[in-house]
């Protein structure tokens, strides 16, 4: 009989099934805090203003809201000009 055999090989199982464990839990709370960060999420709100109700293009958007103009989107704000992938009519 070798020494530590059988033993050993099932210590061996049972810690890699504890980092197992630990990954699975790790991998399954990212992901639930992404989910819930994802449904807690919410678009903002384009005003329901008369400027505002008539754009449907983001040209109109940026008559107003471009680089220079009197209401240009702040410095942390997105460079797309895709307004509506984001915002939302109110």
């Amino acid at each position: 009989m070798t020494p530590g055999g059988a033993g050993a090989a099932r210590r061996a199982a049972t810690a890699g099934d504890v980092r197992l464990a630990i990954f699975l839990m790790l991998a399954a709370g990212i992901v639930g805090g992404l989910l819930v960060y994802t449904l807690t999420q919410k678009r903002p709100r384009i005003p329901a203003d008369a400027d505002h109700l008539r754009s449907s293009d983001p040209a109109l958007c940026l008559d107003c809201h471009g680089p220079g103009r009197k209401r240009s989107r702040g410095a942390n704000h997105p460079l797309n000009d895709q307004c509506f992938n984001c915002h939302e009519r109110a």
